[in-house]
């Protein structure tokens, strides 16, 4: 028994001695309440330039701004990690500052001896100051909501620009602080220009919103965006798709073991003679579109199948992409107002934005997009051929479109549920983990105990 004492003081003092060395070496402090934020600023931005927060052009809300009497306005995005995959920032001065790098050794150990100087953040959220044209801003108080929904807009009249710069910071009053700024004011009256009638009432100038001048400067802001190319999700999902072809077939010969695919498009019908009935010697794929009337319904036909394209690129080097069989100009018209649309869902306001839809369809606009609407047409009355042809000829499909697209439907349910269920498994604590692993069989619950005897 004394033996047994003996040895148990010792594990016990060894566990003791083991804890304190695994111990942290450095203890964090609490959590702060109003914890700071990364923003990268622009490089030559002055020190007079001040964060303050300005009216959304696009939903009327406070938003934060870096205003710089230099360089202009900017906005500031955030850029958000998941909550499922935990990252965070770690902040600290710069070593080389602190005279640590090529100083001597009693300088490093006096460093050394010093607290470091450090932040980490909880999350890895990042803020980046991205510049905006001030006529989005403006555009709030050159275009002012109306009153009630059912109601006209407000009698356009002319203003100076002190008039509606007073206008704007009525609404932003953290403005009020830039509004004897020359350069700001310039600024800013320099984009009312842009898209305003205006009139000289002695050493003022007078400003009024001409809608056709808007639309045609942000028109100029689209194509300039389509210069160095869209996004390639975009490109593919509202470009590509938007002007694929419908496939009525593909059919494959039987002449030799590698024999090509032969696809038929809907524009290709009338040109092709209809090869045998036979279940050796054809194969008839048909794809389902829907109907699309603008740019953004996306084309659900299916890609063509080729000899080339199923054969893996030499190299390991990506093949580049086909090209979009379309007249010439449709697609880069498509692009224009692709970007033209972004514009306005993220930047300008609902009633301003619904005008320049309207006014796109007028032929005052520098940019016509009749042929694009006419291709669109044309590609949808294709589509619903399609449709019907399979409706009428495919007997061996075994479920119908509705259901088709029901189980879509119960597949995308399905995924949002396991995504909910795998984010509130990921909040759980340590301890309703282990709670959940008892066995509870036999046991009563504990509604039991508070029924009525």
């Amino acid at each position: 028994m004394t033996r047994t004492t003996k040895s148990s003081g010792k594990s016990t003092n060894n566990s003791i001695e083991s804890a304190k060395s695994v111990g942290p070496k450095v203890q964090l402090g609490p959590d702060s309440n109003n914890p700071p934020h990364l923003l990268i600023l622009p490089e030559e931005i002055s020190n007079e330039a001040r964060i303050v927060s300005l009216q959304n052009p696009r939903f009327s809300t406070d938003s934060r701004y870096v205003v710089c009497p230099q360089l202009g306005f900017y906005e500031i995005k955030a850029f958000t990690e998941p909550k499922a995959t935990p990252r965070s920032w770690l902040l600290s001065q710069d070593v080389a500052q602190d005279g640590v790098v090529g100083s001597s050794e009693a300088q490093w150990e006096i460093n050394k001896s010093t607290e470091p100087i450090g932040y980490v953040t909880r999350n890895a959220n990042l803020c980046v100051a991205t510049p905006i044209d001030p006529l989005f801003l403006v555009l709030t108080v050159l275009a002012p909501l109306p009153t009630s929904k059912n109601s006209e807009s407000p009698k356009k009249l002319f203003l100076s620009g002190d008039d509606y710069l007073e206008q704007f910071s009525s609404t932003s009053p953290q403005f009020r602080a830039f509004l004897r700024t020359e350069s700001i004011k310039s600024a800013l009256e320099k984009r009312m220009a842009a898209v305003c009638d205006t009139v000289d009432a002695g050493d003022e100038t007078m400003y009024r919103l001409n809608e056709e001048k808007l639309v045609d400067e942000m028109l100029r802001k689209a194509t300039r965006m389509t210069t160095e190319g869209l996004p390639a999700s975009v490109e593919e999902k509202l470009i590509r798709k938007a002007l694929d072809m419908p496939i009525l077939g593909i059919s494959r010969e039987e002449s030799s073991l590698n024999g090509d695919l032969e696809v038929t498009t809907q524009g290709e019908l009338g040109s092709q003679t209809p090869a045998a009935d036979t279940p050796d010697t054809q194969i008839t794929v048909s794809s389902i579109g829907t109907a699309t009337s603008s740019f953004s319904e996306a084309s659900t036909a299916a890609t063509s199948l080729t000899k080339e394209s199923m054969a893996p690129p030499p190299d390991n080097k990506l093949l580049p992409l086909p090209a979009i069989k379309a007249p010439a100009g449709v697609a880069e018209l498509l692009r224009i107002r692709t970007a033209l649309f972004f514009i306005c869902s993220s930047y300008v306001a609902p009633h301003v934005s619904d005008s320049i839809k309207k006014l796109l369809a007028s032929a005052t606009t520098t940019v016509d997009f009749t042929p694009l609407d006419a291709h669109l047409a044309h590609l949808a009355k294709m589509r619903q051929e399609v449709v019907s042809m399979r409706s009428i000829g495919d007997f061996s499909r075994k479920r119908s479109m509705v259901e088709d697209e029901d189980s879509e439907s119960r597949a995308e349910k399905k995924r949002k549920k396991d995504e909910e269920e795998k984010r509130k498994k990921a909040g759980e604590s340590r301890g309703v983990k282990n709670l959940k692993k008892v066995n509870v069989t036999g046991m009563k619950k504990m509604s039991d105990f508070f029924k009525k005897k």
